[in-house]
């Protein structure tokens, strides 16, 4: 069921242009998903930028801890 609404979210944001936002716990969802993103910690965004610089080059250390917590497979 999340695949296909995934699929539907970026066929919408494709074929009609829009914009969406997109609130997550998931950063793989937030890897297929974005092309910018948000970190957040205690309500206050502590990194932002491109979607692929945030998570293979985090800057601030809460974010490194949430890329590092991922299981590398």
């Amino acid at each position: 069921m999340q695949a296909r609404l995934l699929d539907l979210l970026r066929q919408l944001v494709g074929e009609l242009g829009l914009a969406a936002i997109v609130v997550t716990h998931d950063l793989a969802v937030a890897r297929l998903l974005s092309h910018r993103m948000m970190v957040m910690k205690g309500g206050r965004v502590i990194e932002a930028g491109l979607t692929d610089r945030v998570l293979d080059d985090p800057r601030e250390p809460y974010t490194q801890l949430l890329v590092s917590s991922i299981l590398q497979v």
